[in-house]
């Protein structure tokens, strides 16, 4: 008796390309590396305040950078990564990829960034060897070391808009760029921090060094509390000196309102009643809300 994919031998060649969609979206981290290319367009369009074929190329490339340090980041961490629930459905822990295949396309996914951001000149090239090597060269191997590794860490995730702002030619000692850079920096902390509150287990389960055997939950979620009103303080720095036309501030002022009071609602609650994966959700859409603001204004 025929059987329907038999009956329909398309399906075939569609599950094949949806297998190997998902095992590139998770080798890639598709939606981390997707905000890192919109915070490197916002940078620029900051800097530029208009569309042009650079800025899409510069976009491009911090992608394909992105996507090329998550893979080689895989490849380094593929121990780590089979141990825990969180991760072990990753390429390499479960099997679907061999690792000279992931350092492969890890360097294709590189060389490529690299080859867009020279089109731009040195300067932006020069930011994304940094970030390259700060994330895998400096902050992966430092994450078997201390519990702390998320605080040098959080530089190379500020780098994408700055390298964007350089990639239009604008100095960067400008202040609205050094603030977005902080912004970004700031931001980084507390989403670490929640999601290792969330995956406790998990980081036991990894053998990495553990936060909550240096500091308590309780206290940690504490000191996050002065980090989000740092960042909440840093958000309010591009109405206040007119880095946002007066239309886009009112509308970012009264989303990130509403933001702010959902976050404030969860941290009213006890320690333990508290939900990270709520904050961390708010937090990152509090990101994408900054983001898209200077993009869209």
């Amino acid at each position: 008796m025929p059987t329907p994919l038999s009956q329909n031998p398309s399906i075939l060649p569609l599950a094949a390309l949806r297998y190997w969609a998902g095992i590139l979206r998770r080798l890639t981290r598709l939606e981390l590396s997707s905000l890192v290319a919109l915070s490197a367009l916002a940078g620029f369009l900051f800097a530029e305040h208009r569309w042009s074929g650079s800025a899409l190329l510069t976009t491009a490339a911090i992608w394909l950078l992105a996507a090329g340090s998550s893979a080689l980041n895989q490849w380094q961490e593929r121990d780590l990564d089979s141990r825990m629930q969180r991760t072990r459905l990753r390429p390499l822990p479960a099997g679907q990829l061999q690792p000279a295949s992931v350092l492969l396309l890890s360097g294709g996914f590189l060389g490529t960034g690299l080859l867009l951001l020279a089109t731009n000149g040195s300067k932006p090239l020069l930011l994304g060897l940094l970030a390259i090597i700060w994330y895998n060269g400096i902050y992966t191997p430092l994450k078997r070391r201390t519990a702390f590794a998320a605080l040098p860490g959080a530089i190379c995730g500020a780098l994408p808009p700055l390298i964007g702002w350089s990639a239009s030619g604008n100095s960067l000692l400008a202040p609205e760029i050094l603030i977005l850079f902080g912004t970004l920096f700031l931001w980084q902390i507390p989403h670490t921090w929640l999601l290792l509150c969330h995956y406790r287990s998990d980081l036991q389960r990894s053998g990495l060094p553990d936060l909550f055997q240096t500091i308590s939950t309780a206290r940690l979620l504490r000191i996050n509390h002065c980090w989000l009103a740092a960042l909440a303080l840093c958000y309010l720095q591009f109405p206040l000196f007119g880095w946002i036309s007066p239309l886009a501030s009112l509308i970012f002022c009264a989303c990130l309102g509403i933001i702010c009071l959902a976050v404030l609602r969860e941290l009213r609650k006890r320690p333990e009643d508290q939900t990270p994966l709520a904050v961390f959700h708010l937090l990152n859409l509090s990101m994408a809300l900054l983001l898209l603001t200077l993009i869209i204004d």
